[in-house]
């Protein structure tokens, strides 16, 4: 029975582990879309500026001597994706408010 829920299996392959990853794809399951960074808020002032604070928040408190560096650049990474995240969600929070009472005004 669970046999005819299984869309596809497929074996990865790993370079740094003696195990190799294994992905199934339910039947009626949604491909999952990967995070990818909206460029245009590179250009916005107000971003520039969060960010610019939480980074300077982040290596004040992460010290490289704490850590190696490539724990370093990977968990800073992490950190400005979760910034990138929250910004744009209130971001977008922010002009559906705008154009719903844009639209409520003009019916």
């Amino acid at each position: 029975d669970l046999l005819c829920t299984i869309q596809d299996i497929e074996i990865g392959t790993s370079i740094w582990a003696d195990h190799n990853p294994i992905t199934v794809v339910w039947k009626g399951q949604r491909k999952r879309s990967r995070w990818t960074l909206n460029n245009r808020i590179l250009k916005e002032e107000s971003f520039k500026l969060q960010m610019e604070k939480e980074l300077t928040f982040f290596f004040k408190e992460n010290k490289k001597e704490d850590t190696s560096l490539q724990n370093l650049w990977d968990t800073m990474k992490a950190y400005a994706r979760g910034v990138i995240i929250d910004y744009t969600k209130k971001r977008n929070i922010k002009q559906k408010k705008t154009f719903n009472l844009l639209e409520d005004e003009y019916k």
